[in-house]
């Protein structure tokens, strides 16, 4: 079987051959790398609809403010624009009246009104005052009741509770679409706030002591709200759609106010509500309101990932933008195509790149750094080499930890010889707090004695072991039933265990490993310790794809250098993910220079056939592998033709 070549072992970036640097292509955002959330949008902005609510489906490292931003200012058409302002209610001073001007003439009639106000007083002809402001409003009927009662008020020589009749709360300077963000709001930043004062031990309050909330400053345009803000203060939720169900604003009262009577107007609710977060968070506000999916019927996913074969062109533009967006460096040819395969590694497919814009600006800065350092025009691919591995560098301290104990002989792992029914497996390790995950090679050895044909896993009876772990044992066994069981039972019973294991191990990462390492045993066949494994199975021996790969065989070659290179060392993998290498310089350099090998296998019989030296065959080849598995069987079942009475009675 021949291994990989070294192009396989990455994705292949070709740029167009009229860039050089990246400066030359047009800037793209991202909203328009999103058709889904812009078909969103798009519907929103035409929905006939009183407080419709969208919810973005999204991801943690995207900036939503700009994304929504820009889709907003593409398809907004919502034009109900208005200020809003605070009156004293002239018949009950506790309870302030709402005004909804037209839009930009909110500071206008607060200076008509004064100018109202001036004239009543002195009982001089005020009806061209009213008349001017009716007009401007279009005859709003509650600023004329408003008018009128105040002329009536002055006219009987009543006063008022605070000298300025008018409380201009929002004020739309200009026609633009008021677009506001949520973020880490409590109630009252949110719904507004009813302050007091307090004189001579009495508590009492006004309409100019109302504070306006994020919902008043996005009355007539958008809300943009993010989840996890209403996840921490539930309460919050309800409140809000109860706002947008009842078409209105509840003030927020403090707790002083509690037996203080004072009830400003609810002012009337037009907006349009955008719920972010990623899938956990949706899932979590559904949990906690099973209404959601009825209120929130209009949804979108913010994809994370980008084409790489058919739509690079729009990816080099995202770049751009965020380049500029960040005020960084120019990158010429050589750093743009290492920051695209830094952005498909992100991904773990060859064919795909991120568009998480944290992961991607990460890099793009130290390289940035790495550039200004050494007073350089452009960013190039040495400065985006000396990143990563500054980065790496900085972060290394664990994984030199582990290699420490290869190093002091306190791991027991061979990289060379051959050995029944040992071989060397490959995990990832996560670690809390720590942003990268790393491979570690681990033994898995097996052992076979007379018994009823069970595969004993020491994991799972240990309690070390989790559901997942389990059912890839399972399947072990299910294939060796399948395929030396069928028509008499097995005499041999086997363990299997992770050798210098002492944690919790799950996942079916290791079945391939676990399987080849009891088809050792059971054929007395010797492994070669030059390779590793990785890879899950099914009952039928078909290799299945795991993740981690490109983590599992850096973490292997680390293995290998330490104990010494010998040209022949390599790691067995699934041919299905062959897509998601993307590994190190390093081993590329390895693997062109024919020290180090990676095998793509679609069947355990492709595997063990690489780690014996042996055909595989079947069980009814006598000189196979799988042969000389079924004749020992047989023979111990008694059912060889050239077995003797002795033999079949003593079992050997």
């Amino acid at each position: 079987m021949q291994p990989l070549s070294q192009i396989e072992l990455n994705p292949r970036v070709t740029l167009p051959d009229d860039i050089a640097t990246l400066s030359q292509v047009p800037a793209i955002e991202l909203s328009a790398l999103q058709a889904r959330a812009d078909s969103a949008f798009a519907t929103l902005s035409a929905l006939n609809a009183m407080n419709p609510i969208l919810l973005l489906n999204g991801f943690s490292g995207v900036d939503y403010e700009e994304l929504v931003e820009s889709l907003i200012t593409k398809h907004a058409n919502h034009a109900d624009l208005f200020d809003l302002c605070y009156a004293e209610n002239l018949n009950h001073p506790q309870k302030p009246i709402w005004l909804k001007l037209k839009a930009g003439t909110g500071l206008v009639f607060c200076e008509l009104v004064g100018q109202l106000l001036e004239l009543s007083s002195r009982h001089l002809e005020a009806e061209h005052i009213v008349q001017r402001i009716l007009k401007k409003q279009n005859h709003n009927p509650k600023v004329a009741d408003y008018l009128s009662l105040l002329s009536q008020h002055v006219a009987a020589g009543q006063g008022f509770s605070h000298p300025v009749l008018i409380n201009l709360m929002v004020h739309r300077h200009n026609n633009t679409m008021p677009i506001v963000y949520a973020r880490q709001f409590s109630p009252e930043q949110l719904f507004g706030a009813v302050h007091f004062q307090t004189e001579q031990g009495s508590v009492f309050s006004h309409h100019h002591l109302l504070e306006p909330g994020l919902l008043h400053q996005a009355n007539g345009g958008y809300l943009v709200v993010p989840i996890d803000e209403l996840l921490n203060q539930p309460q919050l939720w309800f409140r809000l759609k109860n706002a947008l169900l009842t078409r209105q604003v509840e003030w927020s009262r403090p707790a002083e106010m509690a037996a203080f009577y004072f009830q400003p107007e609810p002012p009337p609710l037009d907006i349009h509500l955008v719920l972010v977060g990623d899938r956990m968070a949706v899932a979590e506000l559904y949990m906690l309101d099973h209404e959601l999916d009825t209120l929130a019927f209009l949804r979108a996913d913010i994809i994370p990932e980008w084409d790489l074969k058919h739509a690079l062109p729009e990816y080099l533009g995202y770049l751009s933008h965020l380049r500029h967006k960040h005020q960084l460096l120019d990158f010429d040819a050589s750093a743009i195509s290492r920051l695209c395969r830094h952005a498909s590694k992100m991904t773990d497919h060859q064919h795909k790149l991120t568009l998480v814009e944290a992961e991607l600006v990460a890099i793009m800065q130290l390289a940035d750094v790495a550039a200004r350092r050494e007073q350089s025009e452009l960013i190039r691919d040495t400065h985006m080499q000396a990143a990563q591995q500054e980065q790496d560098y900085r972060l290394s301290y664990l994984l030199e930890q582990s290699d420490l104990g290869v190093r002091d002989g306190q791991y027991l792992l061979q990289t060379q010889g051959q050995t029944v029914g040992q071989i060397n497996g490959l995990s990832v390790l996560q670690i809390t707090g720590h942003p990268y995950d790393f491979g570690e090679p681990v033994r898995l050895t097996a052992t076979v004695h007379l018994g009823d044909g069970d595969v004993s896993d020491i994991e799972r009876k240990s309690e070390l072991a989790g559901h997942i772990h389990a059912k890839a044992m399972m399947i072990i066994q299910g294939y060796l039933a399948n395929v030396f069981g069928a028509e008499h039972p097995t005499p041999l019973s086997a363990t299997l265990v992770f050798e210098q294991s002492y944690h919790e191990i799950d996942g079916d990462s290791a079945s391939l490993a676990g399987l080849c390492a009891l088809l050792s045993a059971l054929a007395k066949e010797p492994i070669y310790q030059q390779f590793a494994l990785t890879g899950a199975v099914d009952q039928f021996g078909n290799v299945q794809p795991v993740g981690g790969v490109n983590e599992k065989i850096e973490g292997f070659y680390r293995l290998c250098k330490i104990q010494g290179l010998t040209g022949k060392q390599g790691v067995i993998l699934p041919a299905s993910n062959q897509l998601q290498l993307n590994l190190s310089d390093e081993v590329v350099e390895a693997v062109t220079a024919g020290q180090f090998h990676i095998y793509p296998v679609t069947h355990v019989t492709q595997a063990i056939e690489l780690l014996t030296g042996n055909v595989a065959g079947d069980v009814e080849q006598a000189d196979t592998l799988f042969g000389r598995i079924r004749e020992r069987l047989d023979d111990l079942n008694g059912h060889s033709v050239n077995t003797g009475f002795l033999r079949r009675l003593f079992r050997y």
